[in-house]
């Protein structure tokens, strides 16, 4: 959740708007495609159940906001435009399979009380975004006497909205993700540039620093690789995975940005998009649990996402330098 508020509180307001948030939508629609596709293919290959096929595409059509977006702080130099199509891909790449994944876990029977509850979750979060913005001055005044005092209030009130949200989004049978990057967005909504930036180094101690890393070791306790030991061949289908997420999420963006930016900062773009982990985990697990997906099958699942993880940032790091020094 800490991953995710981070990433929200990342988002401009212009970066996502305008063409680039239409760009990010129609590559989006162009990774669900592709994703059916992708995840048709590895079940005639015998990788997955066909029970899964719909899992499995959902799977292959998001993308790792939180773990590629506050990269672009650390890169520095990036072409004009870079930031804004990966902040709004990354964002779609989240928000709109989360909404999904909500309505595949609910039965035939709930479906339209699922869509109903997101309905109303939707206006929930932009009633507190208008509330943020209507009394932004006070937020700014209690944040200006209490943000350097040793009880830390606004980091104490910032975590205290974040666990809310995702309560409300779990009482509503949404993935935590949605409800931390609206906890993010709403924070940066109500403070200024220099309140801002006082308020991320707090949270990017507490979450960079410390509960940022457990997800990622959780991430990897929850690999039985014992299981694939039981069946070594389905090692063999974890790069194919990763290849999977890369083309499906990466292919449309690359082509979609052929205009906008120069071949190497396209490409780089479309290894950042490529980049899955934190929902895939949240799939994996719960196909799991619905014996839609084997252990060994989630398990090379989550792997490769996890070499997606791994690789694809820091190749999109060399591509964007070898951009900049062109």
């Amino acid at each position: 959740a800490v991953l995710f508020m981070r990433a929200g509180f990342e988002v401009e307001p212009e970066m996502v708007r305008g063409r680039s948030l239409r760009l990010a939508v129609e590559g989006w629609l162009g990774s669900a495609g592709l994703a059916m596709g992708a995840a048709g293919l590895l079940v005639l290959l015998g990788a997955f159940p066909a029970p899964g096929w719909s899992w499995l595409a959902l799977a292959l059509s998001t993308t790792a906001m939180g773990v590629v977006q506050p990269l672009l702080r650390d890169r520095g130099g990036l072409p004009a435009g870079y930031a804004q199509a990966l902040v709004s891909s990354a964002g779609v790449g989240e928000v709109l399979p989360t909404i999904l994944l909500s309505l595949v876990v609910a039965r035939a029977d709930q479906i339209a009380n699922q869509v109903l509850m997101i309905l109303a979750f939707s206006g929930l979060c932009a009633l507190l975004l208008g509330l943020a913005i209507h009394y932004r001055h006070r937020w700014e005044d209690f944040l200006e006497r209490t943000m350097h005092d040793s009880a830390q209030l606004p980091i104490r009130l910032a975590m205290g909205l974040l666990v809310l949200m995702v309560v409300i989004g779990n009482l509503v049978q949404i993935n935590l993700v949605l409800g931390a990057l609206v906890t993010g967005v709403l924070l940066r909504y109500g403070t200024n540039a220099s309140q801002s930036q006082a308020l991320a180094d707090r949270l990017d101690g507490l979450g960079s620093g410390f509960l940022i890393p457990l997800f990622f070791i959780n991430s990897g306790m929850r690999l039985d690789f014992s299981a694939l030991g039981s069946q070594p061949l389905t090692i063999l289908w974890i790069p194919l995975v990763a290849l999977a997420m890369l083309l499906v999420r990466g292919a449309p963006i690359w082509w979609l940005q052929r205009f906008s930016l120069p071949p190497r900062a396209r490409l780089a773009l479309a290894l950042d998009c490529g980049t899955q982990l934190p929902l895939v985990v949240a799939i994996a697990m719960l196909a799991l649990q619905r014996s839609v997906l084997s252990s060994s099958q989630a398990t090379a699942l989550v792997a490769g996402a996890m070499v997606t993880v791994m690789l694809f940032p820091a190749l999109a790091a060399r591509q964007l330098r070898s951009s900049e020094q062109a």
